[in-house]
């Protein structure tokens, strides 16, 4: 696997693929500086008039309902329509899904479309059955109870699903990875999940297939999470190692 992603992550950094990102309002910053370290170009808008124009040129879509309002709804199904018109990739992360009604809703509206989904245990629960609820945006529920949920819609949507947790699972109904890496302090990050979409997203840019994005986005970004762990103790210092980690890509100091 090491092989693929360092093959991936030079063809990412020769193409410097372009990523709509529409997003949250909290993490967008950590998510723009992980698509740049990988060598990704990251765009955010909130302009409905520019959209068609982004969509057009992105080589992927990534959307985060982390902050909603009746405008960013609206905006997000403008910009899926327009990505089914230009078959651009588009790859969703259900903030908070399972937390309160507007939330659950809208990322069962949307996913619908999407190419990868990656959510928490919760998360990805909610969108199934009404079993799985957050607190907040945290979950809490476990990877192995989400299994069943997240091959469940694989195979009813097509898409490849990640579920997110010390052991990160994927599935695209067919093909399943258990992806072990990571850090303890990764949880104490506000963001990290939305990050790793973000690099999904980056990877997605460049790889046909959505199952193979995941897999080797999900194993690189946990693998920095152990690297950057080595040189970090506290939450802080950790987002920057991080951050020189997704850069340096160097798997060779694991």
């Amino acid at each position: 696997m090491l092989k693929k992603i360092e093959t991936t992550l030079g063809e990412l950094r020769a193409v410097k693929p372009l990523v709509l990102n529409l997003t949250n309002y909290v993490t967008m910053d950590f998510m723009a500086n992980a698509q740049l370290a990988l060598g990704a170009a990251p765009i955010m808008s909130v302009c409905d008039e520019e959209m068609e124009e982004l969509v057009k040129i992105a080589n992927s879509i990534n959307i985060n309902i982390g902050t909603l309002d009746e405008a960013f709804i609206t905006r997000c199904h403008k910009t899926i329509t327009i990505a089914k018109q230009y078959q651009k990739p588009i790859v969703l992360d259900p903030v908070g899904a399972g937390s309160t009604k507007i939330r659950t809703e809208t990322a069962k509206a949307l996913m619908k479309h999407a190419d990868i989904v990656r959510g928490n245990a919760s998360e990805i629960m909610s969108l199934v059955t009404s079993n799985g609820k957050t607190l907040g945006v945290e979950s809490i529920n476990t990877t192995n109870q989400a299994k069943n949920s997240a091959r469940e819609l694989a195979n009813r949507y097509g898409m490849t699903v990640v579920v997110s947790g010390p052991i990160d699972f994927i599935t695209d109904g067919k093909k399943e990875a258990e992806i072990p890496f990571g850090s303890s302090l990764m949880p104490l990050v506000t963001g990290m999940g939305c990050t790793l979409t973000a690099v999904i997203a980056a990877f997605r840019g460049v790889l046909d297939n959505s199952f193979t994005s995941a897999e080797l986005a999900t194993a690189y970004f946990g693998l920095c999470g152990q690297l950057a762990g080595k040189k970090a103790n506290h939450p802080g210092t950790f987002r920057t190692a991080f951050i020189d980690a997704l850069h340096k890509a160097n798997l060779g100091e694991l």
